[in-house]
């Protein structure tokens, strides 16, 4: 399933314009809301990951006000999307702690890669939390949808440059970061370093020796640095 967003603009070819964009990149438009009161109800029946919100808005209450409301009882990330970039509107934006501001005529991909990041950040901050459900899978982007991963179905990550690549028992999925990043941000036990180029889930191991480690028919080294660590998981005869 991709990325849900909530459109909130009263404009109505703009707010068509943004859903198209948005689409196009994989993500599911929920709904398209003109005003606050619109926006609120939208939440309740359909909890979006991330609201583009406008700032005039229809109704009695701004964008910046809504949003204000919407964080009183959610942690659904906000980016402003508007035409009101002067200093007095920039500063109320801030005080309502979005997580980016874009102002009109956007570039569209400017607007996908805030979207992307706001939710990459919106996922790290509930694995810090600690939420249990949460803490043992995680979003990453396959194609053009963000799609959960389960900490279970991983099976060794191995680096490539700045990146990463993860291998489960069905596909390799590429991530946009290194493999420092990937273990100080997804604490797990079940995953463990062997070499400065590998990280293992330890429970799909099927044969070792000093030197190395089989995961799936792959022959993965271990740095003599890790040794001592990693043979502490298995059980001998």
């Amino acid at each position: 399933m991709g990325i849900k967003v909530l459109i909130v603009e009263d404009e109505v070819l703009v707010a068509e314009e943004i859903a198209a964009d948005m689409e196009d990149y994989g993500f599911e438009v929920t709904e398209i809301a003109t005003s606050s009161e619109e926006c609120l109800s939208s939440i309740e029946n359909n909890v979006p990951n991330i609201i583009l919100m406008d700032i005039n808005i229809k109704g009695n209450k701004d964008g910046i006000e809504t949003a204000k409301l919407i964080h009183q009882t959610s942690k659904i990330p906000i980016i402003y999307l508007t035409a009101n970039t002067d200093s007095v509107t920039f500063k109320r934006a801030l005080e309502s702690l979005p997580n980016a501001f874009i102002s009109k005529p956007y570039q569209k991909k400017d607007l996908y890669s805030a979207v992307e990041i706001a939710c990459n950040k919106h996922n790290e901050e509930l694995i810090k939390e600690q939420n249990p459900i949460i803490n043992n899978s995680f979003f990453v982007k396959d194609g053009d949808y963000f799609t959960k991963l389960n900490f279970d179905d991983i099976y060794y990550l191995e680096a490539d440059g700045s990146y990463c690549n993860i291998y489960t028992n069905k596909k390799k999925i590429t991530l946009s970061s290194n493999l420092n990043h990937f273990q100080n941000n997804h604490k797990s036990p079940i995953f463990v370093r062997t070499h400065r180029s590998y990280i293992i889930n330890i429970n799909k191991v099927e044969g070792f020796d000093k030197d190395s480690i089989i995961i799936n028919s792959k022959v993965i080294p271990i740095s003599k640095s890790y040794q001592k660590e990693i043979m502490k998981f298995f059980n001998k005869l």
